[in-house]
């Protein structure tokens, strides 16, 4: 008998980590559904509307000099720095 509860607590625990490894997965994928739908009608709103489309690619390429932008203050930032930190 004790064998028994033995296997069924060591069963549960098994179980509990396997709930706790697949529950976040699961959990994201059922989340990620209103977001494929989401990008699917945004998707199909740049081919049909020209306009849309126009606006969307503009906003693109000022993120991505945004980007760049960010990236070369960051390393004039760093060799700055560095300059700094080999006279001191």
């Amino acid at each position: 008998m004790i064998r028994v509860r033995v296997r069924c607590v060591l069963a549960a625990g098994a179980l509990e980590i396997r709930l706790r490894q697949w529950f976040p997965a699961l959990t994201w994928f059922l989340s990620r559904v209103g977001e494929r739908r989401a990008l699917m009608s945004e998707l199909q709103r740049l081919e049909q509307e020209p306009e849309f489309a126009a606006e969307w690619r503009a906003a693109l390429d000022d993120g991505l000099r945004q980007m760049q932008f960010n990236r070369a203050v960051d390393r004039l930032l760093h060799l700055l720095s560095d300059e700094d930190g080999a006279d001191g």
